[in-house]
């Protein structure tokens, strides 16, 4: 830890999803000297465990800001989309992620957001545990075996992010979106693949389209195009629904 000790920038920003434990979220926001913690809290967690509150208390004797960003703290995408949305409001300091602090799947949702952006993520090892672990395993009983989901980590472009916003709030809206919609609102927008090199060219729009956002969003299955007479009808897929998430801080701090 010694290397992370030694970096500097303008502030020093934690990020801890918080699960059940206390010394883990404390002892390296104290020793590393946090200016700022953003605890990220499940939003459908129990609100009196007692050492929740103490170590909030603890945090602030200790002079460092608190912040809790209330979300998913099992949807591996909300984790990641909060985290990368943080590291990105904080890009000039020095941004470091507890990934040892949360649920399982809060750490893979931190470590990818760590990947995507210039936030450096660590572990912390505890001392000991509830319980002796040699006399007794740290669970019993096993209630079912998933399989974890292949999380993607590569970013869409700015300007895909953008259109899929526009198709998420179009739908959500209870719209239907056509190609023809996406083009006026890359216009409108001033979408550089759109605007760079202008064109009347009806056709030489949609392929503009198709290359720059559909096509690499549909392959990866983000998007779902389906025909509808001489029209395409454009929908968010549920990955692409997570993706958007993961990554919608870019059109605000890219």
């Amino acid at each position: 830890m010694d290397g992370i000790r030694d970096m500097r920038s303008v502030r020093r920003v934690q990020i801890a999803p918080l699960g059940y434990e206390r010394d883990r979220v404390f002892v390296p926001a104290t020793e590393l000297d946090a200016d700022r913690l953003y605890l990220l809290v499940d939003a459908a967690a129990d609100s009196t465990v007692t050492y929740h509150e103490t170590l909030r208390d603890d945090l602030v004797d200790a002079g460092i800001e608190i912040e809790e960003r209330k979300l998913r703290l099992h949807d591996v995408y909300d984790v990641m989309g909060v985290t990368t949305t943080i590291a990105a409001k904080h890009a000039d300091d020095e941004v470091l992620v507890n990934i040892s602090s949360g649920t399982n799947v809060a750490a893979v949702g931190a470590a990818i957001a760590c990947m995507t952006t210039h936030a450096a993520a660590f572990s912390v090892e505890p001392e000991a545990y509830g319980h002796d672990i040699r006399e007794a395993p740290l669970t019993r009983g096993v209630v079912d075996i998933g399989e974890l989901p292949n999380y993607p980590i590569e970013s869409p472009t700015r300007e895909q992010i953008a259109v899929m916003g526009y198709v998420r709030d179009r739908t959500d809206r209870g719209y239907t979106v056509h190609k023809r919609d996406l083009i006026e609102f890359a216009e409108r927008e001033e979408l550089a693949f759109m605007t760079d090199t202008p064109t009347e060219n009806r056709q030489s729009k949609y392929r503009r389209l198709d290359a720059h956002v559909v096509d690499p969003l549909e392959s990866k299955g983000y998007l779902d195009c389906r025909r509808a007479g001489r029209r395409t009808l454009v929908s968010l897929t549920e990955t692409g629904e997570s993706v958007y998430r993961a990554f919608e801080h870019k059109l605000t701090y890219d």
